[in-house]
């Protein structure tokens, strides 16, 4: 199983927005370098049996929850057609300081619910209900339609839709914002970031389609569809789509925590097939048997012939040799063994199940709170779990790759931000962090920094293929027209970086920020006693410009330092994070007004006139570039 990439403190709040309902980024196929860093085969794998994985659920789980401070884990292991070990510890409520117990409690799923939606839409689909290859307008009510031709179901389900990311994700308590799907689809249409099928693009807008599809055609509640045709034949008793608010009246669900012991507190999760579901472990187990076992369960046929094969294959791939995304699921790790299955995250919940068809084995892992050790998404327990799970009964041998001065690496230098990312709102600031910065080091090799790099150093293998030398990923640049377009990494086949020009360039609007705010703090040493009323003003606009400048970026600062405060701003739409900035826009146009006033009848010394026009064309940078990532209010 693959490692995660290390990723700062201050990144991890932005990452958790992105993450929320979200693949369960990892860090897949495993390729280390054969220069600096010598490739070693393997460890030998240990025999999965009832009593090695009992060990493996009993001991090491426990050991992990430990070492990362998590409030509560429950897990179960399928082998040979058989569930043959779960366990659980810790807390399931540690105000309560009730146990965490897998007979028992039932489990939020988040984006693993994307798996039970694709299974629904392929059990339509092997029924002659829909064609994954259609036009999805075909199924589509008229005020429902994209404005855009060409997205299929398979788009939807492979993440290939081209759709900007759509947040919604209101409080319990905030019911005018409850949509269902029907109100969704109607009143919702995500902007179309790029044609259907050039890139990936994680999308809970799109797997929510792919649901509503399931409704319109089945003529039946899509919650109602999933039930009768997923849940109830695979034998998922204490399964469903529910909200989690709503699901405590029927189950026992553990409670959410945050990084700190908190209580997460209860969220809304408007695209219900997206990840509004709950499932014990008993169920997912069974859910896992029913794909290992090509849709059938002691035997017996659970899903129609065909379901679980297309959810298992890769049905869209960036590269042969990377990992590829499945219907309703992506592969966590590719190569000769490959690693199948979806991660789920909510906020204070993260769950995975894994599938390694190789052994004829899965696991499912659920935890119920952010880590107290890491507060990092990506090196989660449940994350360390999965990967553990893989790596200990079907470690796969790395290849390797080789510094080449003759490689033109050069083609690849630049600047590439994620593809998931929002087109509006202050949810874009994933996108002024989660980006790969590129360059050739001189020797061979490229550098390559980021979010989700996880290695500096990276060696080339062929085929716009390199590997990092660390042995923990791989990436593959994506060509069009002779050119570097985008870059795919193993750690998230869900998503592609896209490059960008300089302009567009996010290092670009960092500087540029920075430059601003470095001139701006100038305005308050400023004060000295003035010559006259107008002086004063000027140096009074001036300073409250600067003041707006920087509790707007002093705000989003925080947030991205508190990630539970965060994402509160930008899930219930705050104008914590875009009223400083509103209003600097008015205070910089008076600013700009007082600077052309003394210009043009000679107010100020020269000096005086010069920085005001500074501070002014500083304020400005400030706010174009909230503007860019959605701080703006009525802007963004």
């Amino acid at each position: 199983m693959p490692r995660t990439p290390r990723v700062p403190p201050m990144l991890a709040a932005s990452l958790m927005i992105a993450l929320t309902l979200a693949p369960g980024a990892s860090s897949a196929a495993t390729e280390p370098g054969s220069v600096a860093a010598p490739a070693g085969a393997p460890a030998a794998a240990a025999p999965l049996t009832p009593e090695t994985a009992r060990e493996f659920t009993d001991t090491r789980v426990a050991e992990l929850l430990e070492e990362h401070g998590a409030p509560g884990v429950a897990v179960t292991v399928v082998a040979g057609g058989e569930q043959i070990a779960s366990a659980s510890h810790g807390y399931a409520d540690l105000a309560e300081k009730t146990p965490m117990d897998h007979t028992v409690h039932t489990m939020p799923t988040g984006s693993v619910s994307k798996s039970f939606t694709a299974a629904a839409v392929l059990t339509l689909a092997a029924r002659g209900g829909i064609d994954l290859h259609e036009d999805v307008n075909t199924y589509l009510p008229e005020d429902a339609r994209l404005p855009v031709d060409g997205v299929t179901v398979h788009h939807l389900l492979t993440h290939t839709a081209g759709f900007a990311e759509v947040v919604d994700f209101p409080s319990a308590e905030d019911t005018d914002r409850h949509l269902t799907l029907d109100e969704l689809f109607r009143t919702r249409k995500p902007e179309q970031l790029y044609e259907p099928g050039r890139f990936t693009a994680y999308s809970n807008h799109g797997s929510a389609l792919a649901g509503y599809v399931v409704q319109e055609v089945s003529g039946v509640p899509f919650e109602e569809y999933a039930a009768r045709h997923v849940f109830e034949p695979l034998g998922m008793e204490d399964s469903e789509f529910l909200q989690i608010h709503e699901a405590r009246d029927s189950y026992e669900v553990p409670a959410l925590h945050l990084s700190d012991g908190g209580d997460a507190g209860p969220m809304h999760v408007t695209h219900v097939p997206a990840g509004a579901s709950v499932a014990s472990t008993d169920d997912m187990a069974r859910f896992m048997l029913a794909l290992l076992g090509g849709g059938e369960i002691d035997g017996g046929r659970v899903l129609p012939a065909g379901v679980a094969e297309r959810m298992l294959a890769v049905q869209h791939e960036v590269h042969p040799r990377a990992a590829g995304v499945g219907y309703g699921t992506y592969q966590w790790r590719g190569g000769d063994s490959p690693v199948i299955g979806h991660g789920g995250d909510l906020v204070g919940m993260h769950t995975a199940y894994v599938l390694v068809p190789g052994i004829d084995a899965g696991m499912f892992v659920a935890v119920n709170g952010d880590d107290s050790a890491t507060g990092n998404p990506l090196e989660d327990l449940r994350m360390t779990v999965a990967r553990e799970f893989a790596d200990t009964f079907d470690p796969q041998e790395p290849p390797t790759g080789r510094a080449d001065t003759g490689a033109g690496l050069g083609a690849y230098t630049g600047t590439y931000v994620s593809s998931r990312r929002s087109a509006s709102g202050p949810a874009q600031i994933v996108s002024l962090f989660d980006n790969m910065v590129v360059r050739d080091a001189g020797d061979g090799t490229l550098s390559v920094s980021g979010a989700m790099a996880a290695d500096d150093r990276w060696l080339p293998v062929g085929e716009g293929r390199l590997v990092s030398e660390n042995g923990e990923d791989q990436l593959v640049f994506l060509e069009e027209d002779g050119e570097a377009v985008a870059l795919a990494v193993d750690g998230n086949p869900t998503q592609v970086y896209e490059r960008t020009t300089f302009p567009t360039s996010p290092v670009t609007h960092g500087v540029v920020a920075a430059a601003g705010l470095l001139v701006l703090f100038t305005a308050f040493l400023w004060f000295r006693r003035p010559r006259d009323r107008f002086t004063l003003t000027a140096r009074v606009l001036a300073a409250l410009t600067a003041l707006s400048c920087f509790a707007g970026v002093g705000l989003v600062v925080y947030g991205l330092f508190d990630s539970h405060t965060l994402e509160q701003w930008i899930f219930n739409e705050s104008l914590a994070l875009t009223l400083p900035l509103a209003v600097a826009v008015p205070l910089t146009l008076a600013t700009a007004a007082a600077a052309a006033a003394a210009w043009v009848r000679g107010r100020l010394r020269p000096a005086g006139r010069i920085h005001l026009t500074l501070v002014v064309l500083a304020a400005a940078a400030v706010v174009l570039t909230g503007a860019q990532y959605g701080f703006v209010w009525m802007v963004s």
